[in-house]
């Protein structure tokens, strides 16, 4: 009997501490506002002050309530540009629309430039050799294209010599100092994000953007930015008990400066032509890419 009585005790004790205490019996008690409100009545003798009820407050229902939030929904898709219905969205994942080159980079066409420089890039991988490796790549692919493009090898020479002159440091805004400098018409800024290959994992992970500014105007003519994953066929590697690094034998070996190359190529696919290749200013109607792409490469080769 005395245990029950304890057992009692202690859960009266608990179960007026806890928020279900106060949520059924202080409901109906009221507020320390309201009790001073009326001792204070009660010492001048004037009646305490009514709180005026709020006229603006209306009562919806679950019916107007669900036309709210689609008329709030409408209007935040309408603020994103996103227009189209399930079906519309649907046909033009099957049969996207084609963008002529010259409306996703009229500028190229309006300004024409002929020379440009590839400003050493901003590496925020953790991979070292990864802004080698794009530039040299880069510099490749834009003279392919018919540009006069400043070699990989002075732009190195001069960012041995001043570590200042990359991305990092020389912004969008100083593109006209260049041409004094150098003489170019445009000026690429190029950021690496990412070029990892975890251990335990066989993919590659390659993420940058590209801005090419205009020395003589400061307007961009082209952007693009990109998010590669590569499916290798180099497995995972097993961590080596008896050394603090992993083995990582020859046929492990990723090959990081092929997948370079091959995800600018991507990138600069449709930049239009140059003055120096004989397709110059015949390519306005041919299709161009998003200028946002994001592509998963299986490089396995299974069959």
């Amino acid at each position: 009997m005395r245990k029950l009585l304890i057992l009692s005790i202690f859960c009266v004790f608990l179960f007026s501490s806890c928020d279900i205490y106060n949520r059924v019996f202080k409901k109906s008690e009221p507020t320390e506002t309201e009790v001073a409100g009326d001792v204070l009545a009660n010492i001048t003798g004037e009646n305490k002050e009514a709180m005026p009820l709020d006229s603006n407050i209306t009562k919806v229902s679950k019916k107007e309530l669900k036309k709210i939030k689609k008329a709030q929904n409408k209007a935040e898709k309408l603020a994103r540009g996103d227009t189209l219905n399930i079906a519309e969205k649907f046909w033009y994942a099957l049969f996207p629309i084609t963008i002529e080159r010259v409306k996703s980079f009229p500028k190229m066409y309006s300004e024409q430039p002929k020379s440009i420089l590839v400003l050493y890039p901003w590496n925020r991988s953790k991979r070292e050799d990864a802004s080698e490796m794009f530039i040299t790549n880069i510099t490749k692919e834009l003279s392919l294209k018919g540009y006069y493009v400043v070699s990989a090898i002075n732009t190195f020479n001069i960012h041995k010599k001043d570590t200042t002159f990359s991305h990092e440091y020389i912004k969008h805004n100083q593109a006209g100092e260049l041409r004094k400098k150098y003489g170019v018409d445009a000026v690429l800024y190029v950021t690496i994000y990412s070029m990892n290959k975890y251990w335990w994992s066989s993919s590659v992970t390659s993420g940058a953007d590209y801005y090419l500014v205009s020395t003589k105007t400061g307007d961009t003519l082209f952007n693009r930015k990109t998010e590669f994953i590569y499916d290798t066929p180099v497995p995972a590697y097993k961590p080596n008990k008896k050394s603090d690094i992993f083995n990582m034998d020859k046929d492990r070996e990723v090959p990081f400066f092929g997948l370079s190359y091959q995800m600018n190529r991507y990138v600069f696919i449709d930049i239009p032509f140059g003055p120096y290749h004989k397709k110059y200013m015949k390519d306005q109607k041919k299709f161009s890419h998003p200028k946002e792409m994001n592509y998963k490469i299986n490089m396995r080769l299974d069959y």
